[in-house]
């Protein structure tokens, strides 16, 4: 990563220009910076080098379009964006994933809410479909989408398990959760069958042993690996890979859980927005520190 200074963007007929407060730190992010685009990357995805990394952000409207008419200087906002948040200010266009927040939320939090709320309200919500009374299975429950996927699940009224390390049952429990299976010591094959729905959000092994723990009609999500449908067939389940709804319906379902307290961020540590600061969170994310 380099520091590249820029005049402060003027903004086009539909932009507005978002001064930010905070932003979020992610797997994309250090994906992105170490090996840049991928060729698993969808193409309307891959950015052109020398790239700004970053997705999900929060900040305050400085200034607006002359054809823009959902916003207005001042206006506290949360948004995600391809074009990259890793900058003071950020050119948005107004039909972007981006909403007014009440100006007396905090914006640190909401820094980081976007990124990974989308990709769990596509894999429980859009894909899932989720319903209260149904019996769901997260793997990966204390990541950063793994939260907001239990988060989620629960404020929809079902009952949750996940598998997770020992380690983080207090924080899960924090979270609602119902059940909570140690991978490092059980098999969750073994404990859990006849599930509604299973959200995958660690690797393709697990995904692989899940096929045979939805039962019949229910649903196989995957954030992190692309399903079989063959063997979903052989199942008699539905599968589909979870990229994250940035739909205005999901972006308002997702501010309307935060505001009403049923979907928190946990922020593990925040850094000054300094280059020596942004490099050495990357470092302690990739060492787990955060």
């Amino acid at each position: 990563m380099k520091e590249v200074n820029e005049s402060i963007p003027t903004p086009k007929a539909n932009e507005v220009i978002v001064e930010v407060a905070a932003i979020g730190l992610a797997d994309p992010d250090i994906v992105m910076r170490k090996n840049g685009p991928f060729p698993t990357m969808p193409v309307e995805m891959r950015p052109t080098l020398p790239h700004m990394i970053g997705n999900d952000y929060s900040g305050v409207i400085t200034a607006v379009g002359e054809k823009v008419s959902k916003f207005k200087i001042g206006d506290h906002v949360v948004g995600l964006t391809l074009n990259g948040t890793y900058a003071e200010y950020l050119s948005i266009n107004e039909d972007e994933a981006i909403a007014t927040v009440p100006a007396s939320l905090d914006l640190v939090p909401l820094g980081g809410l976007l990124l990974a709320a989308m990709t769990a309200w596509s894999a429980t919500v859009t894909n899932g479909k989720i319903e209260a009374g149904q019996k769901v299975l997260i793997h990966g429950g204390a990541g950063g989408v793994g939260s907001m996927a239990i988060q989620i699940a629960k404020a929809a009224g079902a009952y949750v398990i996940t598998t997770a390390k020992k380690k983080h049952q207090v924080y899960l429990k924090g979270l609602g959760i119902d059940q909570i299976i140690d991978y490092q010591t059980e098999d969750f094959t073994k404990i859990v069958d006849n599930l509604d729905l299973v959200v995958n959000l660690t690797g393709v092994n697990t995904m692989n042993a899940s096929y045979q723990v939805v039962k019949p009609g229910g649903r196989l999500i995957s954030a992190n690996g692309v399903p079989d449908q063959r063997k979903a067939t052989k199942y008699g389940i539905e599968v589909a890979c979870a990229m994250g709804d940035t739909s205005s319906k999901a972006l308002s379902g997702i501010l309307k859980l935060y505001q009403d307290g049923k979907l928190n961020v946990n922020v593990a540590k925040t850094y000054q927005f300094e280059l020596d600061s942004v490099k050495q969170a990357h470092l302690d994310f990739e060492k787990g520190i955060i």
